[in-house]
């Protein structure tokens, strides 16, 4: 078997001893709202994704079944207030102008708190409005990209189930790792920017890792334009400096790093000649990947496959899951 490409050094880790710098930053810790997995929402019949068409942020635009392809506009985090809750929680989906009725459009708009922007995830797989009790519905029981969201009356009906890759009610775990995002007291421009891209990419890659591991730990986040690309630490800290990592991918590869990828000590002593040597991560990868004889690549830092190690491996929702598990099974081996 070949060996894959060199890892670019583009996401190194930094070592278990180093110090986090943030010059003359003033910052100041803002923890973001509790927020539960949910993740991509998947119709049952279809398979396809709750979507906001074209990746739009402008308010009224009514939400379809399409692909899932692990976009940001196909991920959803269910609050504290039973909202759900899209690009770095600055919307939510919403019932469109308080409507109570069969056949209301369900679109995003600005997250106000109101009744209208509050559903209840149901055991049987629905999920329904707080305000009207109508049903989250695949109009028409379509199955096609592009088939309208809509409220409904709950009728059992399969267009009216959902389900999550990345958790909901049938979550396997229950983790409790949570973030703190430092921010300077009077930002620029700049950090504004970056801070609102951290946070959405800290949100979907914490989706994930709380449904698939259940461990608990703080981090804290940076903003540090003097990193070339981003890092993380044992410590928890991870600091995001060039814009391009502030993404889903990036974030659930730096908090492996804080989870003992790469920074643990007992990681090099279970890597051998470029492998990975611990029973339990290879056995996950060959039941992930359906092929008893794969091999997992190890260097002083990263895993592949499904390391994430650039942001370009992440092909589907799925593989963020894959990620995360391998991440449990490599700490298996670590005794962690």
């Amino acid at each position: 078997m070949s060996m894959p490409r060199p890892l670019r050094p583009v996401l190194a880790a930094v070592a278990a001893a180093a110090t986090v710098l943030v010059g003359s930053l003033l910052a100041v810790a803002v923890a973001d709202p509790a927020s539960a997995a949910v993740g991509a929402v998947r119709g049952v019949p279809s398979g396809r994704c709750v979507d906001v068409p074209g990746a739009s942020k402008t308010n009224g635009t009514q939400v379809k079944l399409y692909d899932c392809n692990g976009g940001s506009n196909q991920q959803w985090n269910y609050t504290s207030g039973k909202q759900l809750r899209a690009y770095a929680g600055t919307k939510c989906l919403d019932a469109y102008n308080n409507g109570t009725t069969a056949g209301t459009q369900v679109v995003i708009w600005d997250c106000t708190g109101g009744a209208n922007q509050q559903w209840n995830l149901n055991s049987t797989g629905t999920i329904t409005s707080a305000l009207s009790g109508l049903c989250l519905d695949a109009s028409g029981g379509g199955t096609a990209n592009g088939t309208a969201i809509i409220l409904w009356t709950c009728n059992g009906g399969a267009n009216q189930r959902w389900s999550s890759t990345t958790g909901g009610a049938g979550c396997p775990g229950a983790g409790g790792i949570t973030y703190t995002l430092n921010r300077a007291s009077a930002p620029t421009a700049d950090q504004l920017d970056s801070y609102n891209r951290i946070t959405e990419a800290m949100n979907l890659a914490l989706t994930v890792y709380n449904c698939y591991l259940r461990i608990s730990k703080s981090l804290s986040i940076y903003y540090e334009p003097s990193v070339p690309t981003a890092d993380g630490n044992y410590n928890g800290t991870i600091r995001f400096g060039a814009k391009s990592t502030m993404v889903q991918a990036t974030a659930q590869h730096e908090i492996a790093h804080t989870l003992g990828v790469g920074t643990y000590g007992g990681w090099a002593s279970r890597v051998s000649n470029g492998r990975w040597t611990g029973s339990n991560a290879i056995n996950q990868l060959r039941a992930l990947d359906g092929n008893s004889s794969a091999v997992l690549y190890a260097d002083g830092a990263h895993f592949w496959p499904h390391g994430l190690n650039q942001a370009s491996e992440a092909t589907s929702a799925d593989e963020y899951v894959r990620n995360v598990k391998m991440v449990a099974s490599l700490r298996q081996d670590m005794g962690l």
